[in-house]
């Protein structure tokens, strides 16, 4: 692409989006997926907190030998190990799954399904110090360090002002027993939880809007950029040429070759020419053999006068011909009468009998 220093005031090709989404460049917010992480792991830990309470503490039980349930002793300490892992797995596979769900769904919603190769690619420019610390101490980082303090600020704002308003359920905790105690806390926690996941997601939210706007922004070309993808889509002007005047060539030395074997040529009379033949002996039908507007039909013109072949101007029939049928087809049976005159009009001066049409 030729090198090109304007402003970038284009919006984004197609071409280019794709590009980018193939590279892994899409815009996306990672505290909007880490703040659907956050409450989705606090729903699910709310509606599953009693649940896990009584497994986790019939497991307890069981390793620390409750009467009517095996006692300590019968324990070993593998078997130990394997029930309060299993307790553990049992109780944290809700949370761990729906988390992964959120963060799935979160990535989903912001770009889509993307397979993106190129981006794990390995670069050789990620392994330069200079690159590294640009992005470390670049303009881009700090703003980007500013911004995540602010936002820490915030989080610990409204975790003051929550816990704050709190305050007499937790003054009240020492006076419960403990499992109710256990509970209490439980409730704070996960209600907390649910709020800062709120707070974050709303700055999700934001930072995708942000993300996405400057995404558009980076991918904006300009207008020699947009110029010059177009011609690599389109071709080589030069290129295209040769490639149309090679089909020309073609077209012109099938005309040559088909035209000399036709009975008559039928004109519009400037603009279009068709070639017709007809034996009755192996044809159902007249065939079309040869036709072509402008420059071609002038030269179908041109071969049937050197081999001295008859050009009828019908141009009705030969608008027809041009619009219906293609080289090497027979005519359509609507037409059948139409052709028959030609052909017997072309006869008759040639001395020879009238050929029946299909």
């Amino acid at each position: 692409m030729a090198e090109d220093l304007g402003e970038k005031t284009e919006e984004a090709t197609p071409k280019r989006l794709r590009d980018a989404r193939e590279e892994g460049k899409v815009a996306r917010s990672m505290d909007l997926t880490s703040a659907l992480m956050l409450a989705g792991g606090a729903v699910v830990v709310w509606f599953s907190f009693g649940p896990m309470l009584d497994y986790l503490g019939m497991s307890l039980r069981v390793v620390l030998g409750e009467p009517g349930l095996r006692s300590v002793a019968e324990h070993t300490w593998s078997d130990s190990i394997k029930v309060t892992a299993v307790a553990a797995l049992v109780g944290l596979l809700p949370v761990v799954l729906l988390i992964w769900l959120a963060a799935l769904l979160a990535n989903l919603v912001q770009v889509g399904f993307i397979l993106a190769p190129k981006s794990i690619a390995p670069k050789i420019s990620k392994l330069n110090p200079l690159e590294g610390v640009k992005r470390v101490f670049g303009t881009q980082a700090l703003v980007k360090a500013a911004l995540d303090s602010l936002k820490v600020l915030l989080v610990l704002l409204v975790v003051v002002l929550t816990v704050n308003g709190m305050h007499d359920q937790i003054m009240l905790l020492p006076t419960l027993p403990m499992a109710a105690g256990v509970v209490a806390i439980g409730e704070l926690l996960i209600k907390l939880a649910l709020l800062v996941g709120l707070v974050l997601m709303i700055l999700g939210i934001i930072d995708y809007i942000w993300q996405k706007h400057r995404h558009q922004q980076g991918l904006k070309m300009t207008k020699q950029q947009v110029k010059d993808e177009f011609k690599q889509m389109d071709g080589d002007p030069q290129l295209k040429h040769r490639r149309l005047q090679f089909a020309r060539q073609l077209a012109q030395q099938r005309v040559a070759n088909a035209v000399p074997k036709a009975d008559v040529i039928v004109t519009n009379p400037e603009h279009i020419s068709v070639a017709l033949q007809w034996d009755q002996d192996t044809m159902n039908a007249p065939v079309v053999v040869a036709m072509g507007a402008e420059h071609l039909a002038m030269r179908i013109r041109q071969i049937a006068m050197q081999h001295s072949i008859p050009i009828l101007e019908r141009k009705p029939l030969a608008r027809a011909l041009y619009a219906r049928v293609e080289v090497g087809d027979e005519i359509p049976f609507d037409l059948y009468q139409a052709v028959s005159e030609v052909l017997s009009f072309v006869y008759r001066l040639d001395g020879r009998m009238p050929a029946k049409s299909g």
